[in-house]
């Protein structure tokens, strides 16, 4: 544990959206508040609220740095009002009912100073299911592929147990107002987008407790994740001019989101590269070799000779062999 002044230890900001949590809020509230932590910041957005929330927020709200109940635009729009009002060094929001492990302020903290070239800390969470609480399963935490390119293609982000340095988001928020599942991916992506990956700590603290339980939109509406990702990753395409091809692997009225992302690692169309070679692989489940073909000829223009085994793989199934039987058959034809 750190020991010194407040002005010591970083400030941690904690932004929880709510509504209608009034069954779990409570603890959500006291993991924060029970940190034992010296300098941080709690703010709860509250939609507007019609069963017991309010009366439990306003039991704590001279702990409270700032709260408010009214409706609004749903979940991204409370974090967003929430970031708003946050001054901290540390940031992360946590969901009304979830909870934060004991001691997880002070062990970001140490995590952050000890490590001052660090911006995001990753550590990982408990999962259970509210029907029975006492097993509990360990989740390994957010997944960080070998480079950023794979990363943003098939790495997720769990977002209870991964936290900001506030000042390198900043100008990725307001998030996508109509994003209702994936606005942590958009954030995710964000991040990755513009800084890589090599400034992420992995660790293996555990930080939170992630509830599951008929009410919550990762059980009850689970099949609507993935539509909200592909208008991430048509957002994404449209921006990097990845061919048409691709996007039709996406559901006809997939709508992208309107932003534009900020790529600074370079070069941007390794990423193009990583989402070409993934639906090339789709095509191939499917015996399109054509359609493979024309990926992987993409892939092999934009990535030049550095593919990796998967891709050589899919670049000679598609590209090298056909062309090998092509010109044995016309050989065979002149003889004939």
């Amino acid at each position: 544990m750190m020991i010194g002044p407040v002005g010591s230890y970083p400030k941690i900001s904690i932004v929880t959206p709510s509504f209608n949590q009034g069954k779990y809020i409570e603890q959500t509230i006291l993991s924060v508040l029970d940190q034992h932590y010296p300098n941080f910041e709690y703010i709860i957005v509250d939609g507007g609220s019609t069963d017991e929330t309010v009366e439990i927020i306003k039991r704590y709200e001279q702990r409270l740095t700032w709260w408010v109940s009214k409706p609004d635009a749903g979940q991204t729009d409370a974090i967003n009002k929430g970031f708003a009002k946050c001054t901290g060094d540390i940031f992360n929001w946590i969901n009304s009912d979830d909870y934060y492990e004991p001691g997880t302020f002070h062990k970001l903290a140490a995590l952050f100073t000890n490590n001052p070239s660090v911006n995001v800390v990753c550590g990982k969470e408990w999962g259970f299911n509210d029907a029975n609480q006492a097993d509990k399963i360990l989740h390994s935490g957010s997944v960080i592929k070998e480079d950023v390119f794979e990363t943003i293609q098939i790495g997720i982000i769990d977002q209870p147990c991964t936290f900001f340095s506030k000042k390198n988001i900043d100008n990725f928020f307001p998030l996508d107002i109509s994003l209702r599942y994936v606005m942590d991916r958009q954030l995710w992506w964000s991040y990755l987008l513009k800084y890589g990956q090599a400034h992420i700590l992995i660790t293996d603290e555990i930080f939170t407790s992630f509830r599951q339980h008929p009410q919550s939109k990762s059980v009850g509406e689970a099949d609507l994740f993935e539509a909200e990702f592909d208008r991430l990753k048509l957002s994404l395409f449209r921006q990097l001019n990845i061919p048409a091809i691709v996007e039709k692997q996406l559901p006809e009225n997939t709508a992208p989101i309107a932003m534009q992302w900020e790529i600074n690692i370079e070069p941007a169309n390794y990423i193009a590269a990583a989402f070409a070679a993934r639906f090339a692989e789709k095509y191939y489940v499917k015996d399109d070799l054509a359609a493979v073909s024309q990926l992987m000829q993409l892939v092999r223009k934009w990535k030049k000779w550095v593919m990796n085994k998967k891709e050589w793989k899919l670049w000679i199934i598609s590209t090298i062999i056909p062309g090998i039987l092509i010109n044995t058959a016309k050989q065979i034809k002149r003889r004939s």
